[in-house]
């Protein structure tokens, strides 16, 4: 099948979906973000690495550290790769901050208005960083915090006034705030020390890899908790989706910002309404209750919306894309601002397509959606660099992958290609293919000599490597990046003060700017 008349049918793909509101309130939060602080002098790699000795939680592994690395690798390139590293957020994101503050401010707890009650954009950033436990995961939210204490549940009580230590909001992340997190990603140059493989255990292994690399931290959806984070905005369910949480049209999405400032009195019940409106108008769809789509679709599944196989709950593709958009669009604006004339090579693993996947037909749509953005922003002349895109281990259905054709001039090679031809790009287009490759693989043939940009699969409340901390280092992408890159240290704010609000930068549709900068520009 044709790629652009398959993506032309798709009733889920919304082209230039509109951006949230903007208030007087919205802006005067984007443009305290000019106020930023100067970015302080290069840290030094010695400062890091005291740094790194003072982290409260054991290092499993000892290879990935500077304090050996700097035994064999060039320590200009150590310091370049201290320095480069920043937090990055889509544009959208940082519109979704400021309503995030205003709908805080009005509607949260008493303890959440305290907290945000003259909170900045760029201090929400700084806590969405340094406030996460150091590892979280499972149905359960098995944690472990910088103090060390371990536990499961007790996450959704975080910022109410049934809230027990040490499940505090003065000290770790609510559930609220985790949702929001996963749209906050670090970006940084990297050491390799092998090839990345799942089971790699931070072995030393270099002979036939990229040594160097850029490597970025980014949150897919996750679905592990029911009614909590991207499972309240795709996933459309009996018990759920009601009047009383909140759910079904009360006003227009485009009017979010009335609803949280004028519309609604502070009870409860309209303060989820104003939540629900929140996300509504950052995804630019209807808040329907279970009813009001079941009575719309008659039972019958429809492209958007997908039957899931247990409770009768529906999936809404057309969030899901847009919540991939945004990902995809922050990954390859980053990618291509890396380049600095270099050809680009990205590899994009699956994030949320794991274990916090809920149906395996997100699959699909994630590198569906990753294919109608990269011919778009070749339209718009956005990615003058990048040359090759890859999927690895992301496992499409017959259908998608007979999209890509076999790769013919690399027998050896389990690659399905496309092209994806443009004349405005400096190379004719982009080559996008299938393959499971190591992350930091050496490229070879035609590949060798361009920028190796890695993507990995991260968590909006643990520290990079999760369950690294844990001594789990076989378990998942996050554990064997922190194993094979300097993710543990560098992006990791308790460790590397470049990883912090005063450098981060925000992907706008012409190029990644510092967070000063685009708030200047608003």
């Amino acid at each position: 099948m044709d790629l652009a008349k398959l993506l032309e049918d798709l009733p889920w793909i919304k082209l230039d979906w509109c951006f949230p509101s903007m208030t007087q309130e919205t802006n005067e939060l984007i443009q305290k973000c000019t106020e930023i602080p100067e970015i302080e002098p290069d840290p030094e790699v010695d400062e890091i690495i005291e740094r790194s000795k003072n982290f409260p939680i054991p290092f499993p592994i000892q290879t990935v550290r500077l304090e050996k690395l700097k035994e064999h690798r060039p320590i200009d390139r150590l310091k370049r790769n201290i320095s480069e590293t920043y937090p990055i957020i889509h544009e959208r994101v940082l519109l979704l901050m400021a309503h995030f503050l205003i709908y805080k401010r009005e509607h949260g707890s008493s303890i959440e208005k305290e907290l945000y009650r003259d909170m900045t954009i760029p201090e929400l950033i700084d806590r969405l960083l340094l406030k996460r436990a150091v590892s979280f995961m499972g149905a359960r939210d098995a944690y472990m915090l910088m103090s060390g204490k371990k536990g499961v549940d007790g996450w959704e009580n975080v910022g109410t006034p049934a809230e027990t230590e040490p499940l505090v909001l003065k000290d770790v992340l609510s559930y609220d705030e985790i949702k929001l997190s996963a749209f906050l990603f670090v970006s940084g140059p990297t050491e390799c020390i092998n090839s990345g493989s799942r089971r790699n255990c931070g072995v030393l292994d270099d002979d036939d890899i990229e040594k160097e690399a850029i490597i970025i931290g980014a949150i897919g959806p996750r679905f592990k908790r029911l009614n909590r984070m991207d499972y309240e905005d795709m996933v459309i369910s009996k018990t759920q989706n009601t009047a009383e949480r909140g759910y079904g049209e009360h006003e227009a999405p485009t009017r979010c910002m009335d609803v949280l400032r004028h519309a609604y009195t502070r009870d409860a019940s309209l303060a989820k309404r104003a939540w629900r409106q929140l996300w509504a108008e950052l995804y630019q769809v209807h808040s329907y209750t279970y009813e009001e789509l079941s009575a719309r679709l008659a039972g019958a599944a429809s492209d958007r919306y997908v039957k899931l196989p247990r409770g009768g709950a529906w999936f809404d593709n057309e969030v899901y894309y847009k919540r991939i958009c945004i990902l995809a669009e922050t990954v390859l604006l980053e990618a291509e601002g890396r380049a600095r004339g270099r050809s680009v090579f990205l590899n994009v693993v699956g994030c949320g397509l794991g274990v916090w996947k809920i149906s395996p037909h997100q699959t699909d749509v994630y590198v569906l959606t990753f294919l109608e953005r990269i011919r778009a922003m070749l339209d718009e002349e956005a990615l003058d660099h990048i040359t090759d895109v890859n999927f690895a281990y992301i496992g499409t259905s017959k259908s998608v992958t007979a999209l890509f054709a076999d790769r013919s001039e690399d027998k050896e090679s389990a690659a399905k290609i496309m092209f994806l031809k443009n004349e405005r790009h400096p190379k004719g287009g982009v080559s996008v293919q299938l393959e499971d490759r190591e992350p930091a693989s050496r490229l070879h043939g035609r590949h060798r000599g361009k920028l190796l940009v890695l993507t990995y699969p991260w968590d909006g409340n643990a520290q990079p490597g999760n369950e690294f901390w844990k001594g789990k280092l076989k378990s998942s992408g996050d554990p064997a990046a922190a194993c094979s890159t300097q993710v543990a240290e560098l992006h990791n704010p308790h460790v590397n003060p470049r990883a912090a609000s005063r450098t981060a930068r925000v992907a706008a549709r012409d190029a990644v700017l510092p967070l000063r900068t685009y708030a200047g520009r608003r």
